[in-house]
């Protein structure tokens, strides 16, 4: 059946990027063991949904009707770590996982007391489907806690997640009314179509997230600019500039918002009022500027360049450096030689 290979191939992906996810030092590592542990639950949950539908082994159903309890809340925390700090994540952490244990326990109380399980993984996936929503429309400035030119794909990132679980809910009514209607074949293939639009979704995504969606997946409201705004905007170029701030490829909008001395929404409400821009194309306009005088004043290689000016990796260089003047660096390089 075409449920056994497809399942697996998901599961191979989900550790694939497990593994990248546990090696990528731009994470905080309360955020990596998050994203890890969710990575890990979605690993052992295609596991066993490819053995119940494959080879009919209901042995791990309870632990497959218990798993998504705690995949999405985890999915929600694994977000949230990238907006606060630890000690501050310590109530989030204990609140959800209470919630967690008592509706796993709910889907694992005796036949005669059990509530439906597909209603209760219903609920929960609703629950923080919808507090992802909140936590995503708050923009990109609120992924404080990793640096600022990694904001942007990480709030694409949650985009995909979100989305992703609400087909999830849409797909597992389908596979319920079906099972309802004792129609467990055509239950099983609707499983092995969603898998292998899940794969495709994934794959396309990753290409998506890499290139960047150009202006961001929204526009956000621009606040009016008021005195106190200037001030903050203002202080914020000068630590940038003056202490050569936009050089460092960890910037976070946390670390900026305690040089100039406000609170992060503070600060990001500030840029997006004065400039119309995130705190990190706020941060990246000063890096493309810098790229731009030492590829005119200097022959230093690209590669020295970008580092120089305080980007992270090539593709988003060259990205934004395309995106404000139109051509890549090496071309800026030959018209600004050929002027002189």
């Amino acid at each position: 059946m075409i449920s056994i290979p497809v399942s697996f191939l998901l599961a191979a992906l989900f550790l694939g990027l497990l593994l990248s996810v546990v090696f990528w030092r731009g994470l905080p590592r309360i955020a990596r063991l998050c994203f890890a542990l969710l990575l890990a639950l979605l690993v052992l949950e295609t596991v066993f949904v490819g053995l119940r539908f494959a080879f009919g082994i209901f042995s791990f159903l309870p632990l497959q009707r218990v798993l998504p309890l705690w995949i999405a809340p985890l999915a929600f925390l694994s977000f949230l770590s990238l907006t606060e700090a630890l000690e501050r994540l310590r109530k989030s952490f204990l609140f959800h996982g209470v919630i967690a244990s008592v509706a796993a326990m709910l889907v694992l109380f005796p036949q005669e007391a059990r509530v439906l399980p597909d209603v209760v993984i219903a609920l929960s996936f609703t629950a923080y489907a919808v507090l992802l929503a909140r936590h995503w429309h708050r923009g990109p400035d609120e992924l404080s806690q990793i640096p600022v030119q990694l904001t942007g794909r990480w709030h694409r990132i949650e985009a995909v997640v979100l989305a992703t679980m609400i087909a999830t809910l849409i797909v597992d009514g389908g596979i319920a009314v079906l099972f309802a209607h004792s129609e467990d074949r055509a239950a099983a293939w609707l499983v092995s179509l969603a898998t292998l639009g899940l794969i495709t979704t994934v794959a396309a995504v990753l290409m998506w997230v890499n290139l960047g969606a150009k202006g961001g997946l929204r526009a956000a409201a621009r606040p009016a600019l008021n005195g106190g705004n200037e001030k903050i905007v203002q202080k914020a170029h000068s630590v940038l500039v003056e202490q050569e701030l936009f050089r460092d490829t960890g910037l976070t909008a946390t670390r900026l918002a305690r040089r100039v001395g406000v609170p992060d929404r503070e600060l990001s409400r500030a840029i997006n009022a004065g400039k119309g821009q995130s705190v990190s194309q706020f941060v990246n306009h000063l890096r493309v500027e810098e790229a731009a005088r030492l590829l005119t004043t200097t022959d230093a290689p690209a590669t020295q360049v970008m580092e120089k000016a305080g980007f992270l990796t090539r593709s988003n260089f060259y990205r934004e450096f395309q995106k404000r003047y139109g051509m890549p660096p090496g071309d800026y390089r030959k018209k600004m030689q050929a002027a002189d």
